[in-house]
């Protein structure tokens, strides 16, 4: 869960420079949709209090919005997903400016509304001759029981007489802090107006509010019940599922669907598929790889040297002029007036005669040494490229196959955490990232609803391929050519290239669906399966004879 200050920097544009409700109200709003979608505790965690804002327009909201999200789905996958609950707060915020301005621009009462904001403004002394038009206009509009209209009209006969003359006069200050009488009564006449305009905009802004929360709870429902559709039919792709909150493109509208219910059930049906695809990861298992790696580390020398500054020991006597070292001697020396010359000579030549003392000190070095250690790690399982002829040859059972392949292999490689390529060809080339369902879902969806046409040309596919191979995602990929064959030679070079990939474990599969495919090309891959499409059980046979490779 974010925190405040994170929630109010996300939809700072809206609480700041909304044109609904005031700022305050606005930044509860988000708040309170939060805490909705997050649950009851939440209101708590962020410190909501519901008795804050009970008033006016705000409560009808609330209590709209508290109808909307009874959907036990969006809470679920709000709940799931953070991102998915920010589209859900700024599709509630557009959709509540989006209502606030129909409901103003079919105001009924802006005539009423006008003509209120025109009589609280009007000085009181042109009430004196007006007063009774203002009467006449509200007794049409409200009953006796909503505002007493000849109790109105009895006081302004009584006072307009006794206040005419002053308000017209020069001592009267309509912004005295003592009001008159008069002013008294036309204050609580605007009041009693405003109240019942006021009602009756707000019963109006409810109603409206309620009608149209139907058609944005149907579409919010739908949203919901489509996303998690989709999460069922692409479970247990690791996705960001949150990206697809917005289903409104023409291809997710009933195609997108359509094709992803057509080879999940086709994949639920067809185990001979699911298994030839487990039976395919099981070639590529993670194995236990041995690693060297080098490190550099900084080593740390001690010695001990010999100091003759230091004065631990004494290890003999010396020449010096030194008077700390001096021996008690030559002090003697000084002492005498008749041999004090001879101390001072000494002295000046530096031969006064001295301890020589001697100490042993620590000094450090360091100096910088490569070293290497070996250790076991597990290798990650290996990658697939998977290469697709979309050929019109391709039509009928054989692109049904390829199709149902390469969704099991989406699926295998989002469960497995492993890289997955696809390359669709004919006479050009697609390329999809099986793996990363977020960015490629929808081309996914495009390639099992596509038609296979056009001529064949596998060269494109194969180059994509090669060339796919020097990159560190799939450096030792196994990669299957789907085709029916029906194709010229392939070319040398890439024949010789091929060789050099299986020097770096990488192997080349083929699987034909055709009856008569071109041996010549068959021969470059490391092993062929070969299968006519209207053979009974043609799936069944590829999954068994693909057992052969299990060991």
């Amino acid at each position: 869960m974010i925190s405040l200050e994170e929630l109010e920097l996300t939809f700072s544009r809206f609480i700041d420079f909304g044109k609904v409700l005031d700022k305050p109200t606005r930044k509860f709003l988000v708040f309170y949709i939060y805490s909705i979608l997050k649950g009851e505790n939440t209101k708590n965690e962020l410190g909501i209090d519901d008795q804050e804002f009970q008033s006016n327009y705000f409560s009808y909201l609330r209590k709209t919005l508290d109808t909307i999200f009874e959907n036990q789905i969006i809470i679920k996958l709000a709940k799931e997903n953070e991102s998915l609950t920010t589209q859900i707060i700024n599709d509630t915020i557009k959709w509540i400016k989006d209502t606030d301005k129909k409901i103003n621009a079919k105001n009924p009462f802006q005539e009423e509304q006008d003509r209120f904001d025109a009589w609280a403004h009007k000085p009181t002394h042109l009430y004196i001759d007006n007063w009774d038009n203002l009467i006449n206009y509200l007794s049409i509009h409200y009953d006796r029981e909503e505002l007493d209209s000849n109790f109105y009209t009895e006081k302004f006969k009584t006072l307009i007489p006794q206040s005419k003359e002053f308000v017209l006069s020069k001592e009267y200050d309509p912004q005295a802090e003592k009001k008159i009488p008069l002013d008294i009564l036309i204050a609580d006449l605007l009041a009693q107006w405003d109240a019942l305009l006021t009602a009756k905009w707000l019963e109006f802004q409810a109603q409206y509010l309620e009608e149209a929360s139907d058609e944005f709870s149907q579409k919010l429902y739908k949203k919901a019940d489509d996303l998690e559709s989709l999460g069922k039919l692409i479970s247990p792709f690791a996705m960001e599922v949150g990206r697809y909150w917005d289903l409104s493109q023409a291809l997710w509208k009933k195609t997108g669907f359509e094709a992803l219910e057509k080879y999940a059930a086709l994949l639920e049906n067809e185990t001979a598929i699911q298994e030839l695809v487990d039976l395919l990861g099981k070639m590529r298992e993670a194995q236990i790889e041995t690693e060297e790696e080098e490190y550099k580390e900084v080593v740390i020398y001690q010695s001990q040297v010999k100091d003759p500054h230091l004065r631990s020991e004494i290890n003999g006597t010396r020449s010096s002029n030194d008077l700390n070292a001096v021996v008690p001697s030559e002090i003697a020396i000084l002492a005498e007036p008749e041999t004090e010359w001879m101390f001072l000579k000494k002295y000046a030549d530096s031969q006064l005669l001295s301890f020589q003392y001697e100490g042993t000190k620590t000094i450090f070095n360091s100096n910088e040494e490569t070293f290497s250690h070996q250790y076991q790690k597990k290798k990650e399982k290996g990658a697939f490229i998977i290469c697709v002829d979309t050929s019109g040859s391709m039509l009928g059972t054989a692109s049904q196959i390829a199709k149902t392949l390469c969704f099991a292999i989406m699926k295998m490689a989002a469960k497995e955490s492993r890289k997955a390529y696809l390359i669709s060809f004919s006479v050009g080339i697609k390329k999809i990232r099986l793996d990363d369902i977020a960015e490629s879902l929808d081309r996914i969806v495009d390639f099992l609803s596509m038609s296979f046409d056009g001529g064949t040309d596998a060269t494109p596919a194969l180059s994509e391929t090669l060339t796919l191979l020097k990159e560190n995602d799939f450096k030792d990929a196994d990669v299957l050519m789907v085709s029916d064959f029906v194709m010229y030679s392939l070319r040398e070079d890439f024949i010789k290239r091929m060789e050099t990939e299986r020097q770096k474990d990488t192997r080349f599969h083929s699987l034909a669906i055709a009856k008569d495919a071109n041996p010549e090309i068959l021969e470059v891959f490391d092993h062929n399966w070969v299968y006519n499409p209207k053979e009974e059980n043609v799936i069944q046979r590829i999954w068994k004879d693909l057992q052969t490779l299990e060991d």
